[in-house]
């Protein structure tokens, strides 16, 4: 700021010197133009001595001698140079914020400049024994200025001078309109005793005393203060004021009424509250991108969402949520470009990924953040969490598929089973007449085709009929040891080991013993389908309980199931084994009968490692 200065007295001292002169002039319209105009150079002189050269006494030298030529009375020639002066420091206001108009900006020139100005005014009042009138202040002020001095007034900025006494020797317009009191009717008097208000400050009071008696400066601030029956809060600054030899002779004091801004702080804060308990209770993730496209708001369901604090995220890009493919990465890009131009994206799906690695499927809705000028400043993004939403459609979807089965399958097995039954018969006819034993081998290979299909629809029609077996209380270690007793005799699983764990103290269940055999049976014959060709395979069963399920699970470390395959394969008729080896039956069979009895089944599976089927049901409650 010092630079910035120096700059402005020796670039523009031509425009400084014509201000000043019009303004002084009004101080002393007696005076020639040529006389003023002589008056001026001196004061000019003794201006740039000392706020170039930073010589103070030099300059009182160069004052005293105006005081002289100009003046009959040197007291009354202080006043006028001590109210040219601050005419002066109002010029030089306007020059140094012309660019910068801001109330803080000129708040601070005008701190600055008031720092400047204070020992050279303070000399002259103390040489020269100034009487205690107040201080003109400028009728008239280039545009600039008038600008700032309007925004320190708007924003409740008030300025005054004590002298070491307390009495008040300068009082500005921003002060008269905080107390609503003139110049002319507080000048001269002290502070103290014509404004009970300051006296009743006992805070105020000492810190006002400490600069006048031990030039000691000090800022208050959130200073509650009643005023004509009216409360203000004020922040306060106190600066010392001292002579040449270095002692406090005065202070001034630079108020600043913050009553509307601490209300508005208040009411942005009660905002702000609200703003953020609607954010953080809200069911979905919502988060706020800047206009690079980075997070700089994340609230708690977005947390809970994904798996990150905020500190984490703030500022990195949404990519951080998506899979790191080539498509993820242009499905957001191609967002991003569709948020900017179209103004906002609905309920558009897309997979994420959490922090611990699971899938999360999302519905996401952006909308663009523009400012008052409509440029673009970011966006808004609300995921809204659908993976169980869309579980449970495909669990639907499954039904229907499961129901429609169910429905043809009564007229599968009529039109299917009565062709057979011909077929069947005329085979067996065929083989008891002909002799070529040739003929007969082919003739056994249809009975045994026509043997499968009728068992593939007499399967169909069984599990498509309400259920009629008996359900009971069962024990699910003894249906599992019956199952382990009858897989010792198939020959898949005839070199494999078959290990047992389990828990004697699970409940009883209510379901068909018959059925759940069957579904453990199916399950591992599949297993051992899986783990053919190897010589190290190994089949574990085992069964556990918790507060509401009994659960048993059926692990083999055979070729495992593909990714792809997964969702399809309790669909009826799906099948990844070889042609003639599986109907795509058992599986679909399993899942209805464990469901029939409000249980559930899950599969794990890791393809080339093995596969876990987890089958889970309620235990009985009598």
């Amino acid at each position: 700021m010092k630079e910035k200065l120096r700059n402005i007295l020796l670039e523009r001292s031509d425009d400084i010197s014509r201000d000043w002169q019009e303004r002084i002039a009004k101080l002393v319209p007696e005076w020639s133009e040529e006389t003023l105009k002589s008056f001026m150079q001196e004061m000019m002189t003794a201006l740039y001595i000392y706020l170039l050269d930073q010589k103070l006494q030099a300059a009182m030298r160069h004052i005293h001698q105006i005081l002289n030529d100009y003046f009959p009375a040197a007291s009354e020639g202080a006043t006028i140079l001590i109210n040219s002066f601050l005419l002066n420091r109002y010029i030089l206001l306007a020059k140094m914020t012309e660019q910068g108009e801001s109330a803080l900006n000129s708040l601070e020139v005008f701190g600055f400049l008031n720092d400047l100005y204070n020992p050279l005014v303070v000399a002259v009042f103390e040489q020269y024994h100034v009487t205690n009138q107040p201080l003109m202040l400028p009728e008239q002020f280039s545009s600039s200025c008038i600008t700032n001095l309007n925004a320190l007034e708007f924003a409740g900025v008030g300025f005054f001078v004590l002298d070491r006494d307390a009495t008040i020797i300068y009082w500005s317009r921003g002060v008269e309109k905080i107390h609503n009191l003139k110049a002319n009717k507080v000048v001269g008097r002290n502070l103290f005793e014509h404004n009970p208000e300051w006296r009743h400050q006992t805070l105020l009071e000492s810190a006002i005393l400490s600069a006048l008696q031990n030039g000691e400066g000090k800022e208050l601030t959130d200073i509650k203060m009643r005023i004509n029956k009216e409360k203000f809060i004020f922040n306060i600054l106190i600066a010392a004021l001292f002579d040449a030899r270095g002692l406090p002779v005065g202070c001034s004091i630079l108020i600043h009424d913050v009553t509307q801004q601490k209300s508005q702080e208040t009411q942005l804060y009660r905002y702000e509250q609200y703003f953020e308990n609607i954010l953080n209770d809200a069911a979905d993730a919502i988060i706020l991108l800047n206009e690079n496209h980075r997070i700089i708001m994340w609230n708690l369901a977005a947390e809970h969402l994904f798996g990150y604090s905020e500190e984490e995220v703030f500022g990195k890009d949404l990519s951080l949520l998506l899979h790191n493919t080539q498509h993820s990465l242009d499905e957001m890009g191609q967002m991003d470009q569709m948020v900017i131009d179209k103004g906002f994206v609905r309920n558009q799906r897309m997979r994420m990924l959490a922090r611990d690695g699971r899938n999360v499927l999302v519905e996401i809705t952006r909308t663009v953040l523009r400012n008052k000028r409509n440029d673009f400043i970011g966006s808004s993004v609300i995921l809204r969490d659908i993976t169980q939403q869309e579980q449970l459609r495909q669990q639907v979807i499954q039904s229907e598929k499961l129901s429609a089965v169910g429905t043809l399958a009564a007229g599968i097995a009529h039109e299917v089973g009565t062709p057979l039954t011909s077929i069947s018969s005329l085979a067996q006819i065929l083989q008891m007449k002909v002799e070529n034993q040739e003929f007969k081998d082919k003739l056994s290979l249809i009975q045994q085709s026509i043997d499968r299909i009728s068992r593939t629809v007499r399967t169909l029609v069984d599990f498509s009929r309400p259920l009629t077996e008996k359900v009971e209380d069962i024990y699910l270690n003894n249906v599992i040891e019956h199952v382990v007793r009858i897989l010792k005799y198939d020959k898949r699983l005839k070199h494999q080991e078959i290990i047992v764990e389990l828990e004697p103290s699970i409940p009883l269940v209510r379901a068909s013993f018959d059925q759940i055999l069957q579904v453990f049976i199916n399950i591992c014959l599949n297993a051992a389908d899986a783990m053919e060709g190897h010589k190290d395979g190994r089949l574990l069963i085992k069964t556990w309980s918790n507060s509401r399920l009994v659960c048993a699970s059926i692990t083999d470390n055979g070729s495992g199931i593909a990714k792809r395959d997964i969702s399809h394969i309790f669909e009826p008729f799906f099948t990844t084994k070889k042609d003639g080896k599986g109907t795509g039956l058992g599986l679909w069979v399993s899942y209805n009968i464990i469901t029939s009895f409000s249980g559930d089944i899950k599969v794990e599976s890791i393809e080339g490692s093995g596969t876990t089927f987890t089958l889970s049901l309620p235990i009985h409650l009598k």
